[in-house]
């Protein structure tokens, strides 16, 4: 089974009752979970308690409260907070072992038309003869840590091509090329209704806070960079396209005091923003 099913696969979650679930994380040899599978988990929690079909969830903010252990189950709580006549709003905790592991806040809507306008895409080369993260891997196998290479040549769930590789392992301050990266899903079926929202959470928190060490010139697999996600923002601006490729655009917006903070704006292909993400982590070099 691949990477992709065993995910998708883990959203299907197990109902305790109307408001409490139970979940599992894949076994890929992962440290801890996965940000973006809980993240994920606790949206499809929230999905599952509304009674409406036509809404789609527009927002949610997530707290990351403590490493996720890879072998132990999930429960799920969730608190009905609104059903309103166009916006639901759910609050889901994570537990393992009797205590909250990450708690995350989700909005609902009703689809409906208003005034429309975002921000452009970059210009970016296309993803097509881009390399992608295994290739890279080779490419640069003698400066990358093992263990980074181990990640990068992993069959993930999303496919990712930087723009620009060498920036990608060599991050140059004031490059914006650095932050671009084109993502697709390592499948032929398509998703689609709910589970296309749930897979734009699972990638929405890959890669976030890389571009907080651009302007520094550094990368995640630095051997002294210590990284984890503490709080997740995610705006769902219009249903994702996995047809086809979504490019990532990173901006750091400042760190400070051993804390970094990172924006990224996800756009399909035609340009259209699909959704936007801002996240809080903790950054620490070996030396600090």
């Amino acid at each position: 089974m691949s990477e992709y099913d065993e995910v998708v696969a883990s959203f299907n979650l197990e109902r305790l009752d109307d408001n409490r679930f139970l979940s599992r994380s894949p076994q890929f040899g992962w440290r801890r979970i996965y940000g973006g599978l809980l993240l994920s988990h606790g949206l499809r929690a929230a999905q599952m308690t509304m009674d409406d079909p036509q809404r789609s969830p527009h927002s949610l903010h997530g707290y990351f409260l403590r490493p996720g252990i890879i072998d132990e189950p999930i429960e799920l709580h969730v608190e009905r907070l609104l059903d309103g006549r166009s916006i639901a709003n759910r609050r889901v905790t994570l537990i393992q072992g009797g205590k909250p592991m990450f708690c995350l806040q989700a909005s609902f809507r009703k689809s409906s038309s208003g005034l429309v306008h975002h921000p452009a895409m970059p210009d970016a080369n296309p993803p097509e003869g881009l390399p992608d993260e295994a290739e890279i891997a080779e490419l640069y196998a003698s400066v990358l840590p093992a263990g980074a290479q181990t990640y990068l040549a992993r069959d993930k769930v999303f496919e990712l091509r930087p723009v620009d590789h060498e920036l990608f392992v060599h991050p140059e301050p004031d490059r914006p090329e650095s932050g671009l990266t084109w993502a697709r899903l390592r499948t032929t079926q398509q998703p689609s209704g709910d589970l296309s929202w749930i897979l734009l959470g699972y990638l929405s928190d890959m890669t976030v806070l890389n571009g907080s060490l651009h302007p520094h010139g550094r990368n995640f697999f630095d051997a002294d960079i210590t990284m984890a996600s503490l709080d997740h923002s995610l705006w769902m601006h219009n249903q994702p396209d996995f047809s086809d490729w979504l490019l990532m655009s990173h901006e750091a917006m400042g760190n400070e005091a051993g804390m970094g903070l990172g924006r990224v704006n996800i756009f399909n292909r035609t340009g259209t923003l699909t959704a936007s993400v801002i996240q809080q982590g903790y950054i620490k070099t070996s030396i600090d």
